[in-house]
């Protein structure tokens, strides 16, 4: 998993803000080698001790959260959501999801050896990849918004639960999705702190702090009376953060914000819990700390997500997300006449020839617009860019540049 090119490109995809802003802000690679880590250390930790437990993977869990982002598109949530929006509206019901790609890079599109497509992962791992065990509209499904798999990867879906029943996630799929938890509530919160965006010096004023609780409370990310039952819990989280102090970034400041983190996750982790849902280990998280989570995460939606700014910038990136697609999938179904293949990536060439697929028994024209948003989700979002620049003939660029 960690040499496929697919986790690579996350460097230069959105986790927040775009990779250009700078090293200031994580990246989606960055993101994913510290749920990595987060998973692996969480696992082993719960292999020593519970009984319920013996047969959780470390290894497992550390694979699945180093694939568990490799289907981001570039941009990162908006360019999900926008090529949902433009795969169902060819007719594809299952749309787009970042997770179902995930688990479609890993069995079908990732390169690792001539004899067979995809990486040639276990059982166990393919399971431990599928947090949302499910396919997209399925009766009784726990979430309608969020699922596993598209219908053209099925028999490999099939595979991967053979061992497994019902909608209930693996021990190990659990603690991935904790750990990715963990991580995105700590350090976006750090990174725009660090940036100056989330403004913890004003913290230590209690109105200030109030009045964040309170925004909390109506943004509907839990119960309101939830959130009153753990103002308390909420108030001593902040106290493990650097209130009243403007982030310069000197050695002691950036120590100390080292430290706050470090606090912080370990919290997290610690007070996971073991227990039985019909009679199989599951990951149980006090209700104090699901709430402490859930506020941290607020922090980033109110002060940074919900800017103007990053909406402006999103409006710009879902255009970039739309022309993409509709040209790849214009190309797709030209592949016949004298300029058909001629836009189409050297690497999805292969697949095109290859419609309709061996083993997906969805039909051609579904194929052919789920290779188009293949390609779209395959690509940084420098590359994103500057072949949207060249198909607009903003910048041309060069007859040696390649994408």
């Amino acid at each position: 998993m960690l040499y496929t090119s697919a986790l690579g490109r996350l460097a230069e995809v959105t986790q927040v803000v775009s990779p250009a802003e700078g090293h200031v802000f994580h990246n989606r690679l960055t993101h994913t080698l510290e749920v990595a880590q987060i998973a692996q250390r969480l696992a082993e930790r719960l292999k020593t001790r519970s009984v319920l437990c013996a047969d959780l993977d470390p290894a497992f869990a550390e694979a699945a959260a180093l694939a568990h982002d490799i289907g981001h598109p570039p941009f990162g949530h908006v360019a999900e959501r926008t090529l949902d929006e433009l795969v169902r509206r060819e007719d594809v019901a299952d749309g787009f999801e970042g997770n179902a790609q995930s688990f479609r890079i890993v069995t079908r599109l990732a390169a690792h050896s001539k004899g067979y497509r995809g990486l040639n992962l276990t059982r166990g791992t393919l399971n431990a990849i599928l947090k949302y065990p499910w396919r997209r509209g399925e009766q009784a499904a726990p979430r309608e918004d969020k699922f596993g798999f598209y219908v053209s990867e099925l028999e490999y879906f099939k595979f991967a639960r053979s061992e497994s029943v019902g909608f209930g996630k693996s021990l190990e799929a659990a603690v991935m999705d904790h750990a990715d938890a963990v991580a995105y509530s700590v350090h976006d919160l750090v990174d725009f702190y660090r940036a100056g965006l989330i403004p913890l010096e004003l913290f230590d004023d209690g109105k200030t702090l109030d009045r964040e609780i309170d925004s909390f409370r109506e943004a509907g990310r839990v119960k309101p009376a939830e959130v009153d039952t753990h103002r308390d819990h909420i108030k001593n989280l902040v106290t493990l953060l650097p209130i009243g102090i403007r982030y310069r970034g000197t050695f002691d400041e950036r120590a100390e914000l080292r430290a706050s983190s470090s606090r912080l996750i370990n919290d997290f982790l610690a007070d996971v819990t073991i227990t039985e849902d019909h009679g199989d280990p599951a990951l149980g998280l006090p209700d104090h700390r699901r709430v402490q989570m859930k506020f941290l995460q607020n922090l980033v939606w109110r002060h940074v997500i919900r800017s103007s700014r990053l909406a402006a910038q999103q409006w710009g990136q879902q255009r970039i997300v739309r022309k993409l697609f509709r040209t790849f999938l214009r190309s797709i179904r030209d592949r016949k006449t004298d300029h058909g293949l001629m836009i189409v990536p050297a690497a999805f060439v292969d697949y095109v020839d290859r419609i309709p697929a061996d083993g997906d028994t969805s039909p051609p024209a579904a194929q052919e617009v789920r290779l188009a948003a293949d390609i779209v989700a395959s690509l940084s979002d420098a590359q994103a860019i500057a072949i949207y620049r060249r198909l607009m003939g903003e910048r041309l660029g060069s007859i040696t540049d390649a994408y």
